[in-house]
């Protein structure tokens, strides 16, 4: 019988989880956390593999079968979520129970300076709504460069892989800096040199 609510009460957790998830996956930070942010380190490390001697180009040789279908997946992921946040409306920037970065610390003033004060969920979704059509414009050129890659891979083409990589950055920064507050890391605190 122990053993028996036990497993009930495990699966009960379960299914919390999975809603959970499934409830957060529509929202911006979601998308970022475990969309984004994944499948753009995916492109930087394939990319960082496949440098020239010189560091001005790519190698296709450097690029495996491997890499090109994982870099065909990672195109295709971040175009289709990209697409969702300029599509839907409803959009939400976190949802119940979700952390953003930073959320812990917002009304606290940073130790290294006003310019790194955190927003809280709440500050972004009114920044977005307040510039919805700037919002929609970032999130479409994620969303084509995340197809421009995603056609890339089916030709091997590392001239697009190249350009979408180092583009990807700023794709990224584009949006940070108007809705989040900032587009770059705060300065590593002088105390902890």
């Amino acid at each position: 019988a122990v053993l028996l609510s036990g497993l009930l009460v495990l699966s009960a957790c379960n299914k919390k989880a999975d809603t959970e998830t499934s409830a957060a996956a529509s929202s911006i930070n979601e998308s970022m956390t475990k969309v984004m942010s994944i499948q753009a380190q995916t492109i930087w490390d394939t990319t960082s593999r496949a440098f020239n001697a010189r560091g001005d180009g790519l190698e296709a040789s450097k690029v495996s079968a491997k890499d090109w279908t994982a870099l065909a997946e990672a195109g295709r992921l971040m175009k289709e979520r990209a697409t969702e946040l300029a599509t839907n409306p409803d959009i939400v920037v976190a949802t119940p129970g979700q952390t953003i970065m930073g959320a812990d610390y917002v009304g606290r003033p940073a130790a290294i300076g006003h310019t790194w004060d955190a927003a809280s969920a709440a500050q972004i979704q009114t920044r977005i709504a307040a510039n919805r059509d700037l919002f929609v414009q970032r999130a479409r050129n994620l969303a084509k460069s995340g197809a421009d890659l995603e056609k890339a891979s089916t030709t091997k083409d590392v001239k697009t892989l190249y350009r979408v990589s180092s583009g990807l950055d700023e794709d990224c920064d584009s949006c940070h800096k108007p809705f989040w507050g900032t587009d770059e890391p705060p300065p590593f605190p002088k105390n902890k040199e």
